[in-house]
């Protein structure tokens, strides 16, 4: 690893040492007297001090491995995590997150509330918006909900502002927002996520349906460039809020591969590899010297059921397919590091998860004998779309073809994939999503006013008694009250089973040790305003 790091170290001074060069040999004014204007040098034709820590600066590019194409960069309708780390730092919520997922302030400074049902914000002044679009005010962030509410946008994060009664601005720096019941929760949803991001009217009018290409925010980087299919180059916000970020440029590379990924980085072509999870390229990096900036059970796997396909809509067919894959040992023989076994929907280390839950042990025949009292003793066929075929999916379905299931994978391409997802058109299909909210989990899945495609809830779940427990914990101010309402709900969901959590996923960003501060956050982001480089 040493001598990667002294590789990276001898290409910089060249740069510095050609760049102060250039500065010398064009140092002084045409009179050559070299001590007036702008020449940058000290009157004997060396560069002085505050060029040299210029041209510094401007060698801090870091190149980051970013795993797929860009699907575009909108709030309102961003998808998939990859993009999502570009949104975190382009744009702004009212509030957003520490590196441990810790609400901070963000847009607003401060806040109140006295009763979780009236929240009154208080907006930084002066905050200004990339690319010229002037300063940041309440109008903005009105104008954001509005959109995000707006049924022509057609956002899947709509069903987030469900209990908010009416928002408002009372001056150009406050805005008052009341909600139809209390909610604990609520500082995520206007957080620095989904729809607690915060967009410039001007922007999105002038650029239409190439917003989500050209996006503009208040956060410390900004988009410069994209080549489809290459790269996508950010630049930092000089007027963000909080100075200029350490790092001046990010320059994220398309490499789909992991194991091409893995060689780019042990080439020293990227610097930072966002997102590599399979073992045996994590323990080969390992053992290189590289960082592996780790994040444990980021995100929980589900397989979802459409409960309104028969026979997924039987509730012993759903807890036959548990019982019949052998979830623990799948993932110690395909990817132990990069995964592991869980029972419930939320991540273990949210403050409000129980493993007092129903738990399905590996046993086929129980699963025969669920599937025969459901009225299917000789198993049933059914389709599950997927963008391509792992090797534990493979496992899953051996497993299942024992007790009767003939589970067939239909590949499609991203685009088609989401949208058969976010519809709800499917028989089987998948999800990961990371949340630090309970409730952005939970509501989510599990809501029936977030039925696809209103929202998530692509198993079509409705039970009323979860429907009134999970509500009155979003409204319970009692902390120990509404731990204890929210562990009957993963009770009554991990009975039910509409979804089956398949695994815990761990994150990985391996980088040379030479970036600083890459610390994954709960919503597996990484806030590159932290990010620093040392030579």
């Amino acid at each position: 690893m040493k001598w990667r790091t002294e590789r990276r170290r001898g290409w910089s001074g060249l740069i510095m040492a050609a760049m102060l060069l250039l500065a010398a040999c064009s140092g002084g004014n045409e009179d050559g007297n070299g001590a007036a204007g702008n020449s940058g040098t000290d009157g004997t034709g060396n560069a002085t001090a505050g060029e040299a820590e210029a041209a510094a600066a401007a060698e801090k590019v870091l190149r980051i491995r970013y795993y797929d194409d860009p699907a575009g960069f909108d709030p309102a309708t961003i998808f998939r995590v990859e993009n999502e780390n570009i949104a975190f730092n382009l744009f702004s919520g009212l509030t957003s997150y520490s590196p441990s997922g810790e609400i901070i302030p963000d847009l607003a400074e401060s806040w109140e509330t006295d009763d979780n049902m009236t929240w009154t914000f208080h907006l930084r002044e002066g905050v200004q918006w990339q690319k010229g679009y002037g300063e940041f005010t309440a109008a903005d962030v009105l104008y954001s909900y509005d959109r995000i509410l707006d049924p022509a946008t057609a956002s899947p994060y709509a069903s987030e502002f469900a209990n908010v009664a009416s928002y408002e601005a009372t001056d150009d720096y406050t805005v008052v927002i009341k909600l139809k019941s209390p909610d604990a929760n609520f500082l995520h949803v206007v957080a620095n996520y989904h729809q607690g991001q915060i967009v410039k009217q001007e922007a999105v009018e002038e650029l239409g349906d190439q917003f989500m290409w050209n996006p503009v925010g208040t956060g410390p980087y900004m988009i410069e460039s994209m080549k489809t299919n290459s790269e996508i180059v950010m630049v930092r916000h000089e007027d963000y809020y909080r100075g200029p970020a350490p790092i001046e440029r990010l320059v994220f590379s398309i490499i789909k591969d992991d194991d091409t990924a893995a060689i780019a980085l042990q080439n020293g072509e990227v610097d930072l590899a966002m997102r590599i999870e399979r073992t045996e390229l994590l323990e080969r990096l390992e053992a290189d010297g590289f960082s592996l900036n780790p994040l444990y059970d980021r995100a929980v796997n589900l397989r979802i059921f459409n409960t309104d396909v028969e026979p997924l809509g039987e509730v012993k067919v759903r807890q036959a397919w548990a019982h019949a894959v052998d979830w623990a040992s799948n993932i110690a023989a395909t990817n132990p590091m990069g995964d592991s076994p869980t029972i419930n929907l939320l991540p273990k280390w949210m403050e409000v998860y129980t493993d007092d839950v129903p738990v399905y042990d590996y046993d086929p025949e129980k699963a025969k004998q669920l599937l025969a009292e459901a009225g299917y003793p000789d198993g049933f066929s059914v389709t599950m779309h997927v963008r391509s075929v792992e090797e534990i999916d493979q496992l899953e379905q051996e497993n299942l073809r024992a007790v009767g299931i003939d589970m067939q994978f239909e590949i499609v391409e991203a685009a088609m994939y989401n949208q058969i997802r976010n519809d709800g058109s499917f028989e089987v299909s998948g999800r990961q999503l990371p949340a630090i909210n309970p409730d952005m989990i939970l509501f989510s899945y599990l809501h029936p006013d977030n039925i696809a495609p209103n929202g998530l809830n692509g198993a079509r779940y409705d039970n009323p008694e979860l429907t009134e427990l999970l509500e009155a914990a979003r409204a319970e101010i009692d902390a120990d009250k509404r731990k204890s309402l929210y562990a009957q709900v993963q009770r009554i969901a991990l009975t039910d089973l509409p979804y089956i959590p398949r695994l815990s996923a761990n994150g990985f960003w391996p980088g040379f040790d030479y970036v600083e501060n890459v610390v994954i956050n709960p919503l597996s982001q990484v806030n590159f305003y932290e990010v620093d480089m040392t030579n």
